[in-house]
């Protein structure tokens, strides 16, 4: 950042060595702003409640190359609230109380030049693996998973750094369909940031209402079956602090 080096710049590097690394080309993120878009069409506080098509994200214009417009998600206004409470006196305010099960946080040096790994995301990892084990699960174990979809690198990153993916096989997910409602790891199941909007310090507290959503099936059209676990993950300074929530609907 002292380079004067943006938030955008800093991820179109990442996305460059990313493909230079695994041989992928930028159409191949597409399906990432695809379902964003796609799920934020039935969330009535989503900003953009409209789908896109591949063909519309490859004809985007650029930011900084390769990220292009429909790679980023929109800074917007939002606002968000979570009440919370000791477990014995959940039931007394909510007839559907969701429980915390794992809250870990990851950190990583800020400079993206200073990390052993660039596309690693080691905060990403530590803050995941922490939680897992807190919660006593696997990745295999979660019915969703709200990213920091910021930028469609980062939701590439985010799915491999976390377990969904092995390194470089995150894109292979989108490619997939497996990050659709429907898919083996469900994403942005609102929209995520990309579509929903990036309100920036509400993106978190966002994130863990649409999970309360979903954890107590009023996500309408949107709902994950039988969502039973939740996880939530946020992300400071491309990569630097990142918080990861683990969260179970209780019966």
């Amino acid at each position: 950042m002292g380079q004067g080096i943006s938030f955008v710049a800093l991820n179109a590097l990442l996305m460059q060595r990313y493909m230079y690394e695994h041989g992928w080309k930028r159409e191949d993120f597409a399906n990432f702003a695809v379902t964003a878009h796609a799920n934020g069409a039935n969330n009535p506080n989503a900003m953009f409640q409209s789908r896109i098509t591949a063909e519309a994200y490859a004809r985007a214009p650029m930011i900084a190359t390769p990220v292009g417009l429909l790679d980023a998600s929109p800074v917007c206004d939002g606002a968000a609230a979570v009440v919370l409470a000791p477990a014995e006196y959940a039931r007394a305010l909510s007839p559907a109380p969701v429980k915390i099960r794992a809250s870990a946080v990851g950190m990583a040096p800020l400079a993206v030049h200073d990390r052993k790994d660039p596309l690693a995301l080691e905060a990403s990892a530590i803050s995941a693996q922490k939680a897992y084990a807190f919660a006593g699960i696997k990745p295999n174990d979660v019915d969703f998973f709200e990213l920091h979809d910021a930028f469609t690198i980062m939701a590439a990153l985010s799915l491999e750094a976390s377990g969904f993916a092995e390194r470089g096989k995150g894109v292979q997910l989108a490619l997939d369909g497996e990050i659709t409602l429907q898919g083996r790891v469900p994403i942005a199941t609102m929209g995520g940031l990309k579509a929903r909007g990036h309100p920036v310090g509400a993106t978190g507290v966002y994130q863990v209402v649409e999970s309360v959503l979903q954890l107590r099936g009023l996500a309408g059209a949107n709902q994950i079956p039988n969502a039973r676990l939740g996880m939530t993950q946020n992300i400071g300074g491309s990569g630097a602090t990142i918080i990861t929530h683990v969260l179970e609907g209780m019966a």
